[in-house]
């Protein structure tokens, strides 16, 4: 079966990228040609990689979703281009900006499509600046769509029970497939307290709050303080300058190369804000270096409201804590019992085989095929 999978992205990249290259590995019996949107063509050696060229800009968008859903006049045709130049038996498209008009253009054509959704496009363009205004848009064409495709899956168990509740849509939830545990002969440097964070933060404030409260930690036992920090993002520029001395970044790592520098944290740091404003996106996201965090195999230092989907499975799975407090004498608290807690190997085990193992990726192919998937098994995380 020939396989066309578009994303608005590079498939160099992590996140959304990472999770699809983790699936195409273990899906047989099809032929797949992923078909991109960039600002450059990636560099990478891959043969089934087709760049089709620079993203839409944001007034092109608008123009396509604005006729595709009758509210405003506007244009479709670089849409229906990208369309028209791919051939295959099934169209497999991330649910990402142009991605929405991509899935719709094919279904208008009545192509068969799989959708694949990791980040939820309401919740994703509510806290944008600039896409915010177009939610009007979408909320007229994102529920058809999620209706009119032949089968859907997403990133996490939260979403599919919030697209099952809100669009009576019978999806299924995929995450990055780890096939196991690596074994890391590395140990934490007693000399130090080394707190290890990838990628992104939504909001300074919150980690401020916890860089504070780990420097008192570290005093308190006589260590030095390190953050090891993996990815280029600006968002934590303003706290390694205002902290000399504190940071080690390495900028972009692969996996392979970030997993001895993270399994030598005492702990690892992720983050999501509280408020309405990032209340549908903290529940149904679930972050790509969870995944990672995992096979570092060290404790996970959840901060966030105990209604985030990474919450909620970082706590039931015992292989870390959740800290809801800004108050920085408990996240203080909540480091030293998280720090003292031996997290064992079979914990980080238990979860990937219950989050990221290979039934999720059969399912998949199962969709992928036409074939049934509602009978593989399901879980909730213990909500």
């Amino acid at each position: 079966m020939r396989v066309a999978l578009f994303t608005p992205f590079s498939p160099e990249i992590g996140g959304g990228s990472a999770q699809l290259r983790s699936h195409l590995r273990h899906l047989s019996g099809f032929e797949f040609r992923w078909h991109y949107l960039s600002a450059r063509p990636a560099t990478g050696p891959a043969r089934d990689w087709n760049w089709i060229g620079p993203r839409l800009g944001p007034a092109e968008l608008l123009s396509d979703l604005g006729r595709r859903t009758g509210v405003l006049p506007g244009q479709t045709a670089r849409v229906g281009g990208i369309v028209d130049a791919i051939e295959a038996d099934l169209y497999w498209v991330v649910g990402h900006y142009e991605g929405i008009s991509v899935a719709a253009e094919l279904c208008r054509q009545r192509k068969a499509v799989h959708l694949t959704i990791h980040d939820d496009p309401e919740g994703t363009w509510r806290r944008s600046a600039r896409f915010r205004f177009f939610q009007p848009l979408l909320r007229r064409i994102f529920p058809r769509l999620l209706r009119q495709a032949r089968s859907v899956d997403v990133t996490s168990w939260g979403m599919r029970n919030l697209y099952r509740q809100s669009y009576g849509v019978n999806c299924f939830s995929v995450y990055l497939h780890v096939p196991s545990l690596p074994k890391l002969d590395v140990a934490p440097d007693q000399r130090k307290f080394t707190v290890g964070h990838i990628g992104t933060l939504y909001e300074p404030g919150p980690f401020r709050r916890f860089l504070n409260a780990s420097r008192r930690f570290a005093a308190e036992q006589k260590r030095a303080l390190e953050v090891v920090r993996i990815g280029a993002l600006s968002e934590m520029n303003t706290s390694a300058t205002e902290n000399p001395g504190v940071f080690t970044s390495h900028g972009d790592l692969d996996e392979e190369a970030a997993l001895p520098l993270l399994a030598r944290c005492d702990l690892l740091y992720a983050m999501y804000p509280g408020g309405r404003r990032y209340e549908r996106f903290r529940r149904t996201s679930l972050p790509i270096k969870l995944s990672t965090y995992v096979q570092a195999q060290r404790p996970i230092f959840v901060h966030s409201p105990a209604d985030s989907g990474l919450a909620r499975i970082v706590g039931a799975a015992r292989v870390g804590s959740v800290c809801v407090s800004e108050d920085e004498s408990e996240i203080s608290r909540q480091i030293r019992d998280t720090v003292e807690a031996r997290v064992p190997r079979e914990s980080f085990e238990a979860l990937r085989q219950e989050l990221m193992g290979a039934d999720q990726v059969r399912q998949l192919g199962a969709a992928l095929e036409g074939r049934d998937w509602r009978s593989f098994p399901e879980n909730d995380f213990r909500s």
